[in-house]
C-alpha cells in the first residue's frame, strides 16, 4: 500500500481538554518573545487542585505574568500564568550542517 500525505486516523480530540487556571490578560508592559521563544517547564494548576507539568514556551511576559504555550491533544494551548509556575529549560543546539 502506498503511503499518502495528510492526517491518518481519527482527528485529535478536544472533549477531554480542561483549561488550567489562568490570570487575567495583562494590558500593559507586555514583552513579546522573539524566535526562538524561551523554552519552559510550566506547572499548570486546575480548579480541582491538581497540577500538571508540561513542556512549553514563553510567548510573552510582564513583571507578574507569563503567556505560556504548550501542546495538548495535538493542539497548541496558551494561558497566562504566574512566573513562579515557570522554570527555564534548555533545548539541545542543532549544528548548522544538520548532523
Amino acid at each position: 500500500m502506498a503511503s499518502a500525505a495528510g492526517w491518518h486516523g481519527p482527528l485529535p480530540t478536544t472533549h477531554q481538554f480542561i483549561p488550567p487556571l489562568q490570570l487575567e490578560v495583562p494590558t500593559e508592559r507586555i514583552t513579546e518573545s522573539v524566535s526562538p521563544a524561551p523554552a519552559l517547564w510550566v506547572d499548570l494548576e486546575y480548579a480541582n487542585g491538581s497540577r500538571q507539568t508540561v513542556r512549553g514556551f514563553a510567548m510573552a511576559w510582564t513583571g507578574s505574568a507569563v503567556l505560556a504555550q504548550w501542546v495538548e491533544f495535538s493542539i497548541a494551548r496558551e494561558a497566562w500564568v504566574r512566573p513562579d509556575q515557570c522554570t527555564r529549560r534548555d533545548l539541545p543546539r542543532r549544528s548548522a550542517d544538520g548532523a
